[in-house]
C-alpha cells in the first residue's frame, strides 16, 4: 500500500478568505498554514523551502503599519463625529436634531469599533511577520547525508583506515542529519502555532445605516 502524500501546507504570503485571520482576505498578512500538517513527512530541504518561500518581513511590516495608520484615522473620525453630535445639541433641537444625533451616534460607535479592529489587525500582522522572520533565522541548514557518495569518496582515496571507520562516520553523519531535520520540524510547528495565535482577531462589522428612527 502506498504511503499517503502530505497535504502541502499554506506558507506563502497570499491573502486568504475568512474572518478573524490576520492572513485573511484584505489583510494581506502571512497566510495561515493548514492545521495538522505532518512536517515529519518532508525532507529537510522541503522544510527550509517552506520557511523561505514568500517570507518578506519588510513588505508584511509595511502592511501592519498601514492597518495601524488606518486605525488612528478611524479613531480621529470617531472623535470628530462625537464632537459634531455634541455641538448640534444647541444648534438643532426637535425630532430632526434627535435623528441627526442618533445617526451620528451610530457612526461614532462604528468608527470607534473599526478603529480598534484595524489596530488589532495591524498588531496581528506584525506578530505573524515576527513569527515568520524568527522561523527563517532559526531554521537549521540541511546536513548532507549521501551514503553512496561517502562510500565512493572513501574508496577513491584508497585509505584503508578511512574505509575501516566508514561505518561509524556514516552513522554519525546520519544522526547529525536527522537531528537537524528534527529541529527544522520543531521550528515549523512553533511558527505555525504563533501564526494561528496571532490570527485570533475580530472582524469588521457592517457600517450602520444613517437613516431611520432616532
Amino acid at each position: 500500500m502506498s504511503e499517503p502524500s502530505p497535504s502541502e501546507p499554506s506558507h506563502g504570503g497570499s491573502p486568504q478568505g475568512g474572518a478573524g485571520a490576520a492572513g485573511g482576505e484584505g489583510t494581506a498578512g502571512p497566510a495561515l498554514p493548514e492545521p495538522g500538517v505532518r512536517y515529519e513527512w518532508y525532507s529537510h530541504e522541503q522544510l527550509k523551502d517552506i520557511v523561505d518561500s514568500g517570507n518578506d518581513p519588510e513588505s508584511a511590516g509595511e502592511i501592519g503599519t498601514g492597518w495601524r495608520s488606518l486605525g488612528r484615522t478611524l479613531q480621529q473620525a470617531s472623535e470628530q463625529l462625537a464632537g459634531t453630535a455634541a455641538a448640534s445639541e444647541e444648534a438643532w433641537q426637535g425630532e430632526a436634531g434627535q435623528a441627526l444625533r442618533a445617526a451620528l451616534g451610530r457612526a461614532t460607535a462604528w468608527a470607534g469599533q473599526a478603529a480598534a479592529t484595524a489596530g488589532t489587525l495591524g498588531d496581528a500582522v506584525s506578530a505573524q511577520t515576527g513569527a515568520s522572520a524568527h522561523a527563517r533565522s532559526a531554521m537549521p541548514d540541511p546536513v548532507s547525508y549521501d551514503p553512496g557518495a561517502m562510500i565512493r569518496d572513501a574508496m577513491g582515496t584508497g585509505d584503508l583506515a578511512a574505509l575501516a571507520g566508514l561505518t561509524d562516520v556514516m552513522a554519525e553523519r546520519r544522526a547529525e542529519a536527522e537531528e537537524a531535520r528534527r529541529r527544522a520540524i520543531d521550528v515549523l510547528h512553533a511558527r505555525d502555532l504563533a501564526l494561528r495565535d496571532a490570527a485570533r482577531v475580530p472582524s469588521f462589522t457592517v457600517p450602520p445605516s444613517l437613516s431611520g428612527p432616532a
